[in-house]
Parts: structure tokens; C-alpha cells; sequence
């Protein structure tokens, strides 16, 4: 199978257990990013049309939210939650998700909240600069709304592979972790945070005054999501397929966390 594909079958939930000893897993982790800019695409579509379709409420898409939500929850950023929820059971030595206690379920329930009040929260956008010359470049250069909901799977996915080389991999992790491991390296990681990093300050500059707000959006989401993965090596004895989830959720939220209010500054929100 192609890494791209392979890449696809690590990113969405489907059966662990085929082609974890084919070859191009040693490339499929340059395709992560691909990965979360599809997704993000996908997010900014579908938001679109549940927007035109049920409209707001009081400057609320609750509707269009929690379509985004249902889908990322669902099956795009699947893995990521399910992570997290595996991750915090494994204090009490339970690797069953059906075994959550309350306290995990909670802990869950706290992080799907917190997604939602940050997606909720994301302005309209207040200024139009009908000269720009990006808005030429439409669909690429998309309205301010749908910006954030394409950076965010992009940064998720972009954490992932960074947490792919901080440490080692335990040694009771899969074999095709090992692979995706032994084909990254700093240069691909650094390549494609600047290519990121040149996507958010496009998408986070109104002006040339703001583009250090989008360099230091990129820089917080680095430290925060190298930070993780150091932590969760050390936990975990080596990166696992379940620390590289937690990772790619951090840097979604990471990335929302630092958008909004560099973007309300940006755009006059």
C-alpha cells in the first residue's frame, strides 16, 4: 500500500491489524500533514454548509459546531480522543476503553467541553480587505471564519509527527511505529512546521504589522506540543501510538488557544 494511504489508516480508525509490516510505513509519516490539511478542508466544507443550512443563534453556530464536533469526535480526531481516554486509564492498568472509571470519563468530558466553548468562540471576522491580493487565490484564501477550522487538524497532525522523534519508541510498541520513526527526521519535522507556520501567518495577517502574531501562534504551539511528548516519553517509556494521539490533540488545542486572541486583535472581532 502507498505511505499516503498508509498514513490515512494510522490517522482514521480503521482495523490495526493489517499491513503493519509493509515497507512504506517508513513514509508515512511525511504524509500526517497532508492529512490534516484534507481534514481541515473537509472541517471548512461541511462547516459551510451546516452554517447555510441551519444559520445561528445569536451569533452562535451551534448547529454547524456540533456538526464539526460530531464528525471530529467520530472519526477524524477519533484516535486523538480515544488516546487520551486510553492514556489516562492506564493509571489504574485498564487498556480496555469500555473500563473507563468516572474519573476518566469526566476528564474526557472536560476536553470535548473545552473544544466545543473554543470552536463555539470562533469570531465571524469584522474587517474585509476587498484590495488584498490573497483573496484572488480563493478557494485557498477562504473567508476568516473557516481559517482557524483548517489550521487546527493541520497543527494536529504536524504535533504527531513531531512527537514521532522526541525519545525513543517503546519497546512494546508496533512495529509500524518503528518504521514511520526510522523515515523522520529534524529536517522533514522542521520543513513542514515552516510550511505551517507560512500557512498561519498568511491566514493570520491582515496586515505586515501582524505577521509575528502568526510566527509566535506557530513558536507556542512548538514548545507546547515538544513539552507533551517529552512528558509522555518519559511516562510511557518511549513514544507509543497512544502518546502520538495525546500529542495531536494538544496541538489542536494549543493552536485555538493561541488563535483567538491574537485573531480578535487581528481582525477587530
Amino acid at each position: 500500500m502507498s505511505a499516503i494511504l498508509l498514513a490515512g489508516r494510522f490517522l482514521f480508525p480503521f482495523d490495526d491489524g493489517k499491513y503493519l509490516d509493509d515497507p512504506n510505513w517508513r513514509y508515512a509519516s511525511r504524509w500526517l500533514v497532508f492529512w490534516g490539511l484534507v481534514i481541515g478542508a473537509v472541517y471548512a466544507v461541511v462547516f459551510r454548509g451546516a452554517w447555510r443550512w441551519f444559520g445561528e443563534y445569536e451569533k452562535l453556530r451551534l448547529v454547524p459546531v456540533a456538526v464539526i464536533l460530531s464528525i471530529d469526535l467520530g472519526w477524524c480526531g477519533y484516535r486523538l480522543i480515544s488516546s487520551v481516554a486510553i492514556v489516562l486509564a492506564s493509571r489504574n492498568q485498564q487498556n480496555d476503553i469500555m473500563k473507563l472509571d468516572v474519573s476518566v470519563l469526566v476528564f474526557v468530558l472536560i476536553i470535548v467541553i473545552f473544544k466545543l466553548a473554543l470552536l463555539l468562540s470562533l469570531p465571524m471576522g469584522g474587517r474585509v480587505w476587498p484590495a488584498d491580493w490573497r483573496n484572488h487565490f480563493w478557494p485557498l484564501y477562504p473567508y476568516v471564519t473557516y481559517r482557524p477550522l483548517i489550521l487546527m487538524p493541520l497543527w494536529g497532525r504536524w504535533a504527531m509527527m513531531l512527537a514521532i522523534i522526541i525519545g525513543r519508541i517503546a519497546p512494546a510498541d508496533t512495529s509500524r511505529l518503528r518504521r514511520m520513526a526510522e523515515g523522520t527526521n529534524l529536517v522533514f519535522i522542521m520543513f513542514y512546521w515552516l510550511l505551517c507556520s507560512g500557512l498561519t501567518v498568511v491566514y493570520c495577517s491582515a496586515d505586515v504589522k501582524h505577521i509575528p502574531l502568526g510566527i509566535v501562534i506557530a513558536l507556542g504551539i512548538m514548545v507546547v506540543t515538544y513539552l507533551t511528548s517529552f512528558f509522555l516519553a518519559r511516562r510511557f517509556a518511549g513514544q507509543t501510538e497512544l502518546t502520538l494521539g495525546v500529542t495531536g490533540l494538544v496541538g489542536e488545542l494549543a493552536f485555538l488557544v493561541f488563535y483567538q486572541p491574537f485573531a480578535r486583535y487581528i481582525y477587530w472581532y
